[in-house]
């Protein structure tokens, strides 16, 4: 690790002056945020779905998973979504992590817990599957997670206290000198946070990023449900559709390069065998090459 480097990425050296300075301008994830809604059509994803999970008792691929792995792949082919900043330095993640929220039991009582999933850029839909359904027998156990025991910790202190220990937490962080023992498993050092609010019946919205911690991209997924499209023809037909409401951090990267990973995913999910395969190591060469001796 070089100096100036962090225990979850490398400083990038070789942007443009314009864009080094962003963070500067731009000083924090609240004033930088960008929102991008976008619903698009889910026919295709739902009859692999159907064709994939035929004959078994309980679903196999799941609507989330295919969203997740989609996901991964768009970020592991789209690597500037993978970059934070802090400190006023722009960085690339050394992994691909996605965080969200669970609920330890179905029913209206139950807690939440935060769970943090690690993926490889190699990763295909059924390694994806694995490895999500692993970090939710996790996070709907009963042991207490690193970042409930941290809580429970800091609450216990006095708020003259807790705000103490707080600012000299974050200005380690600002110097990139947080212990990685913090770092390793707290959801909001990631690369994404998803919320999937489909799940609970819920259209898309817009969440705002946190200051605390150093996540770029928050995505919500909303609902499948029936709406109009127009077609390549321009013939109107009512379609399975889903929305996602994404908000991002512009210092990361320029408009253009957002759209395009945009397109990207939604080819993905509405491809999903094509998740079926690893990428090719071309397609995944800038990845490789950001996070080289990361």
């Amino acid at each position: 690790m070089s100096f100036g480097d962090r225990c979850d990425g490398k400083q990038i050296r070789t942007l443009s002056n314009y864009r080094r300075v962003y963070p500067f301008i731009m000083k924090t994830r609240t004033e930088s945020a960008i929102y991008a809604d976008f619903e698009f059509e889910v026919e295709k994803t739902l009859e692999y779905m159907k064709k994939v999970n035929a004959g078994l008792t309980e679903k196999k691929i799941k609507f989330f998973h295919i969203f997740l792995a989609s996901l991964v792949r768009t970020v592991a082919m789209r690597p500037q979504l993978n970059r934070f900043v802090m400190g006023r330095r722009i960085f690339q993640r050394n992994k691909i992590q996605i965080s969200m929220i669970v609920k330890k039991k179905l029913d209206e009582e139950s807690e939440y817990s935060n769970i943090k999933v690690t993926f490889d850029p190699r990763d295909t839909l059924d390694t994806v599957i694995k490895k999500m359904n692993e970090s939710l027998n996790y996070g709907r156990g009963d042991e207490k997670k690193h970042e409930e025991k941290e809580i429970d910790l800091l609450i216990k202190f006095p708020d003259i206290i807790l705000r103490f220990i707080i600012w000299v937490w974050r200005g380690l962080d600002y110097y990139g000198i947080l212990p990685a023992s913090i770092v390793k498993d707290d959801p909001m050092y990631a690369s994404v946070y998803v919320s999937n609010l489909g799940s609970l019946g819920l259209n898309s919205v817009f969440h705002h990023l946190f200051e605390y911690g150093n996540t770029s991209n928050f995505i919500a997924l909303g609902k499948i449900h029936k709406a109009p499209v127009v077609d390549e023809n321009g013939e109107l037909s009512i379609k399975d559709v889903v929305r996602i409401g994404y908000t991002l951090d512009d210092r990361i990267s320029e408009g253009i390069y957002f759209v395009k990973a945009i397109e990207l995913f939604k080819n993905f999910m509405q491809n999903p065998e094509i998740l079926e395969n690893p990428p090719s190591e071309e397609d995944i060469k800038d990845y490789l090459g950001a996070t080289e001796g990361i």
